[in-house]
């Protein structure tokens, strides 16, 4: 599971051929916790959400593969400016985590696919408008059963 969570960080890591450009001043977390007042935005956060596992060929105790569906949170974060609305901060910082993500559905051939989730739009107003979008991806691989760390 985190194997396919570092996967996706280095999915997301700068490249030289990007389709499109990483934002400026972009940072990648892989984890949950960062509280968005004291965060460097704009930001990215990738973290396992969920991973339920299910035997294949319908056998629960002699079943050689199992398929997982590891349910993957990408919250992205921006701020907005006097001239900049905290959504249109963020429309880049969504479209490039999506195109850098989609490049290659099968994480280098540790995947089957993935499939985009909902996606939660959430704000906040003060001094310094935040604006974030919190949306899942499920990422669908198998294991062998007994070996869950096994690429089958």
């Amino acid at each position: 599971m985190l194997a396919a969570v570092a996967a996706i960080s280095a999915a997301t890591a700068p490249r030289g051929t990007d389709i499109v450009s990483r934002p400026a001043g972009l940072t990648i977390h892989r984890e949950r916790t960062r509280p968005i007042e004291t965060d460097s935005l704009p930001a990215v956060m990738l973290y396992a959400e969920d991973d339920p596992p299910k035997t294949l060929a319908r056998e629960v105790y002699r079943a050689p593969f199992t398929e997982r569906q590891l349910s993957l949170g990408i919250e992205c974060r921006a701020e907005g400016s006097a001239s900049v609305s905290p959504d249109a901060a963020l429309d880049p910082i969504l479209v490039w985590t999506a195109l850098a993500l989609f490049a290659d559905e099968t994480l280098g051939g540790l995947a089957n696919g993935m499939e985009e989730g909902r996606t939660v739009w959430t704000s906040r107003e003060g001094n310094v408008p935040i604006a974030a979008a919190k949306w899942s991806l499920i990422i669908r691989f198998r294991t062998s059963r007994l070996d869950p760390t096994s690429k089958s």
